[in-house]
């Protein structure tokens, strides 16, 4: 059943809010001052979830969306914006996120393509039912075959998988469901670099951030920021640190600290150490590797999984660090993580990177430093 809702304003999560007759109602892909028609789907003690069926009014913003699979797939958020807009909305999200801070100045970090970026795509497979996409909000497969947010190689190497249900000769020997990765590594464009991965764990091929060009701004951000902030000699501790990426072009000593397979080949300022830190004894390990010669750290830099650190207070009472910048995958786990660290240390700056380009998600980065 249809129902009128007028939106007052966009969530955290880029949903529109609509509140009406002591409800709650969260519809996606809609904008603040609109009128729009939708059907309930979910409803739970006056806070309810639709699925938008027609726009009545619409926001003097609202644009056509690029991608024809927008209106029913679940991967992207704000293609019927502007991207100027969706950048005012990532940025207000944060300040939601954020009330509890003490103002410091956010910068945002747009990227160049809202489009035609993204290095991996994971895709949803029924053979039974002989469908394979993404999940749409009732979790249903729906057919992606010219999604605009992959990069062109990998948009070559999916239409080829849907072309005459090729993908079904990938999964013969596979269970009746499951999923396929497809994966560029090396972000060429020519289609002849994408990996196909069937039923293995996310970034099976190695993990690597999906937007290239923007993580390489992050990169080089980072390593001008650390040369302004941290003493030529400090200890740099890289924690999440994965293949070093961060941290390749400082020149302070960095131990880079992940769980590895096969650690990498250290350089002249970066070694490697595997260790899952999310271990209950991580940091006790890590305090043990000063009988092997590691200094203990004067500056960490923490990149978490999308899950955070919670226990990030650990790390820092124990090692009492002079600084640390934290990159944040959602701002939930940055504000949840770094909030009781305000007692000890002061928030410089935030920055926001916008690594993922018409979604919802977007990388936080803050600057801290310990107070005398």
């Amino acid at each position: 059943m249809k129902n009128e809702f007028e939106i007052q304003h966009i969530d955290p999560i880029g949903q529109g809010v609509s509140k009406q007759e002591g409800s709650v109602t969260f519809i996606k892909k809609t904008l603040p001052g609109e009128i729009v028609t939708a059907e309930v789907f979910s409803s739970k003690k006056g806070v309810q979830f639709a699925k938008l069926c027609d726009v009545v009014t619409p926001a003097p913003d609202r644009i056509a969306p690029l991608c024809p699979h927008y209106n029913e797939c679940n991967g992207c958020d704000f293609q019927h914006t502007s991207y100027e807009k969706e950048l005012e909305y990532k940025k207000a999200a944060l300040a939601r996120h954020m009330y509890k801070f003490p103002e410091v100045p956010v910068t945002v970090h747009g990227a160049k393509r809202r489009l035609s970026y993204r290095n991996r795509i994971q895709l949803h497979y029924d053979k039974k039912k002989r469908q394979l996409g993404l999940l749409n909000y009732k979790n249903e497969i729906i057919p992606v075959p010219e999604c605009k947010i992959i990069e062109p190689s990998v948009a070559y190497e999916l239409r080829a998988l849907y072309a005459a249900d090729n993908w079904l000769k990938l999964v013969t020997k596979e269970p009746a469901k499951g999923h396929i990765e497809l994966y560029s590594k090396d972000n060429h464009t020519g289609g002849h670099n994408v990996k196909v991965s069937v039923n293995y764990p996310y970034a099976n091929g190695g993990f690597t951030q999906v937007n290239a060009e923007m993580n390489e701004r992050l990169r080089v951000w980072i390593e001008k920021k650390a040369h302004e902030i941290i003493p030529p000699k400090a200890v740099v501790y890289d924690l999440f640190g994965g293949n070093g990426n961060l941290s390749v072009k400082f020149k302070n000593p960095t131990l880079v600290v992940d769980k590895y397979r096969t650690a990498p080949q250290p350089s002249a300022h970066q070694k490697f150490f595997s260790l899952d830190l999310y271990d209950k004894n991580a940091v006790r390990s890590l305090i043990a590797l000063k009988k092997d010669g590691y200094p203990r750290p004067d500056w960490l830099i923490i990149d978490p999984p999308r899950s955070g650190l919670k226990n990030l207070q650990d790390f820092l009472n124990e090692f009492k660090p002079a600084g640390f910048i934290f990159i944040a995958c959602e701002a939930t786990s940055f504000t949840r993580d770094t909030l009781a660290t305000l007692s000890n240390y002061d928030l410089q700056s935030v920055e926001i990177f916008d690594l993922f380009p018409s979604t919802q998600h977007f990388e936080t980065i803050g600057i801290f430093t310990r107070r005398a």
